[in-house]
């Protein structure tokens, strides 16, 4: 018996790692996107993505025929198991990745446990697009690493799919396969890989004819519009210093540059984190963040046995006490997006309407629609951020004077971005104070009905 164990011992210190992450991310607050419902619920409902549903996003789950909503994941208590899942096979994931890198099992572990340290605190009790992108990107690495070069590329371009900001990621790959392996015919056939998942993704939109509208939104508009009215703030000192711990020492991989598990990590960390070029938030390091740990063991394996001892410990004090921090700020229940008064609201919406019919929400939580089985008038939906009204208003006003919905739901009071609705949609807020009246509330939100 004592065999076995020894014999598996690193297998079961594994299980313990990943069932203790599981564990916590059970008792943290909670906080699935309201987009990773709305978006595939619309589509399965027969709304076009970015000709019906306004989005600057790549499609993902979110807007192909196999989506979110089909796939079960309709309710937050679905949405956590799939994160504990998104979680528990990136730590298997990192444990073969690891075993590979440093050539040892037990220092695998390292990467599991810091990861199993970090990935919570960098908004790990998010689900966004980025917790689904390590899935695809880790084995794309394993991939490169072990010259598949058709299946990095195939790895690569189902990541696009997810996100366009894998795209520097992809060509950074591209050039480093050419310049590696100074062949062509190599090169090409890691970019017929990327351009497989992403050709059907275009094939797609165009055979739904949408593809111009796919382009407006997830090219023309970003560049634009949200570059100039929808980036968030930079970091602050606070954000900026954690940053710096976890993702800085990762950087330290260059000092073994010529090797080239090094450079291909490098070629990760920088290519992933480019797309953080607009959102500081911590949920958009989870892409790689796994990189940079792996990065970070590689670098402490080659260190000498006083620097190592010196880096850990600083680290290790200033890890402790940042998550004491953390933790003390996000243990409970709550579920963002889905509290009781959401529910609630959902509820009495309901009641006053049929499944299928037609209304508005203005102000209030945009997965109302999901949470109500109902569908936006006008059959046009966009989040209602100023920099998506300030294009779409006029759609969506013209959608509802044409469909006259019965019922809509109104939050006047609400802010994005320090502004309240009312301040950058005003005429839909003119013609809504026109031609409804209230009928019944929850909190700040009133359900009206138009006036006979």
């Amino acid at each position: 018996m004592r065999k076995v164990i020894r014999k598996n011992l690193v297998y079961l210190i594994l299980g313990a790692i990943i069932l203790v992450h599981a564990l916590i991310l059970t008792k943290l607050i909670y906080f699935p996107y309201p987009e990773l419902f709305i978006y595939p619920y619309l589509t399965n409902q027969g709304l076009k993505p970015y000709g019906q549903i306004l989005d600057q996003h790549f499609p993902g789950l979110m807007f192909l025929p196999i989506n979110l909503d089909n796939l079960g994941m309709t309710t937050p208590e679905v949405a956590r198991i799939w994160s504990i899942s998104i979680v528990v096979i990136v730590q298997v994931m990192l444990f073969i990745t690891g075993s590979f890198i440093l050539k040892s099992k037990f220092k695998a572990l390292l990467v599991n446990t810091l990861f199993l340290v970090w990935q919570p605190f960098f908004e790990g009790w998010v689900l966004w697009i980025d917790s689904f992108l390590p899935l695809l990107l880790l084995p794309s690495f394993y991939a490169l690493c072990r010259r598949w070069f058709l299946a990095t590329g195939l790895l690569l371009g189902a990541a696009i799919v997810f996100k366009q900001t894998i795209i520097p990621l992809a060509v950074f790959a591209w050039i480093y396969i050419f310049w590696q392996q100074k062949s062509l015919k190599t090169s090409l056939k890691f970019l017929a890989g990327v351009f497989i998942p992403v050709g059907l993704m275009f094939s797609y939109l165009i055979s739904i004819g949408v593809f111009w509208d796919f382009w407006y939104w997830t090219v023309t508009f970003n560049l634009t519009t949200y570059a100039e009215f929808g980036r968030g703030t930079g970091p602050t000192l606070a954000h900026f210093t954690r940053v710096l711990l976890v993702f800085g020492l990762a950087f330290l991989v260059i000092r073994k540059i010529k090797l080239p598990k090094a450079q291909i990590l490098l070629i990760f960390l920088i290519g992933v984190l480019l797309g953080l070029s607009t959102r500081f938030d911590f949920v958009h390091f989870q892409p790689s963040l796994p990189f940079a740990i792996l990065a970070t063991v590689y670098v402490l394996d080659g260190l000498g046995r006083l620097g190592r001892f010196g880096i850990i410990s600083l680290y290790g004090v200033i890890t402790v006490w940042w998550l004491i921090v953390f933790y003390k700020g996000h243990l409970g229940d709550r579920v963002i997006s889905f509290d009781s008064t959401t529910y609630e609201l959902a509820a009495k919406v309901r009641n006053y309407t049929l499944p299928g019919e037609k209304i508005f929400v203005y102000g209030g939580a945009p997965h109302l629609y999901q949470m109500s089985a109902t569908l936006p008038a006008g059959n046009i939906f966009v989040f209602q951020f100023p920099w998506f009204l300030k294009v779409a208003e006029g759609r969506i006003l013209e959608g509802i004077i044409r469909d006259r919905p019965n019922i809509i739901v109104s939050d006047r009071v609400v802010k994005i971005e320090g502004q309240t609705i009312v301040e950058f949609a005003k005429d839909i807020d003119q013609y809504i104070n026109q031609n409804y009246q209230k009928i019944d509330s929850v909190g700040t939100t009133d359900i009206l009905r138009r006036k006979s």
